[in-house]
């Protein structure tokens, strides 16, 4: 099966987590409307960088910025929290990334050939904000889970698929790379110093690469894939589990 393709850290976390969730995304075109918390998550980040550029530091006019591009964003879910919390975590994100002096890019996309890696198909990168001398990923959360004694849960923090995520931008792009996690009440920095979980996305993207070539259609796929709804990814588009079964039930019969 040859199809039109391109590896990311985001795709491949995902048949990581759920290789039917991934299934249905990348060979079906499933799509969903981002919820409440990844629009909270792109309304902070827009609005960090907005006063980032522009040297704002009021945290009025911040706050007021993070409001109006929650709502432009298309396909939100209405919830008043996400809404509320949205402006507090772009204040802390502008108050914590001053730190790394001016932002050199935001978003910034680089193509690699897969062929370095031993890949058929290229792997592309998008990273936040890129600073002179490091990279820093931002993660806006609802909050920050701590153990009694106020350390941050080991178990929870760093979350594996943002350590794999954040590797593979230090190869892509060159430079030192971090993660930065902001809720309305607290954050979290982590480094990637002694940390390398590059071989094991790569390895991932060898066996999608594997599935694509050994099956001859995409309902091959679906043949050798169990589906098993019970990831989280699942569990914050509703709509996929409905669109999964459907596909299974059809190919499955």
């Amino acid at each position: 099966m040859n199809i039109k393709y391109r590896h990311s850290a985001s795709k491949t976390n995902t048949f990581i987590d759920s290789p039917a969730f991934w299934v249905i995304n990348e060979l079906f075109d499933f799509e969903s409307d981002p919820n409440a918390r990844m629009v909270m998550g792109l309304a902070a980040e827009d609005a960090a960088n907005h006063a980032l550029e522009n040297q704002i530091s009021d945290e009025n006019i911040i706050t007021d910025y993070a409001k109006v591009k929650y709502i432009e964003n298309p396909g939100r879910e209405h919830a008043e929290d996400e809404y509320d919390w949205a402006p507090i975590i772009a204040n802390k994100f502008v108050q914590n990334l001053k730190e790394f002096g001016e932002v050199v890019s935001f978003q910034n996309e680089i193509q690699v050939p897969g062929k370095k890696y031993g890949l058929k198909y290229d792997i592309v990168g998008k990273t936040d904000f890129e600073f002179k001398d490091v990279i820093v990923d931002t993660k806006a959360t609802a909050y920050i889970r701590r153990l009694k004694a106020g350390n941050v849960d080991a178990k929870w923090y760093p979350k594996a698929a943002d350590v794999r995520q954040q590797c593979l931008y230090r190869e892509l792009f060159g430079k030192e790379t971090m993660l930065m996690y902001c809720s309305p009440k607290d954050q979290y920095c982590v480094d990637m110093t002694e940390r390398d979980e590059l071989k094991v996305l790569i390895d991932a993207m060898k066996h999608i690469e594997a599935i694509l070539e050994l099956c001859k259609t995409k309902e091959d796929v679906v043949r050798i894939t169990p589906l098993v709804c019970e990831n989280f990814r699942w569990k914050g588009t509703p709509t996929a589990v409905d669109f999964a079964k459907e596909i299974w039930t059809k190919v499955l019969k």
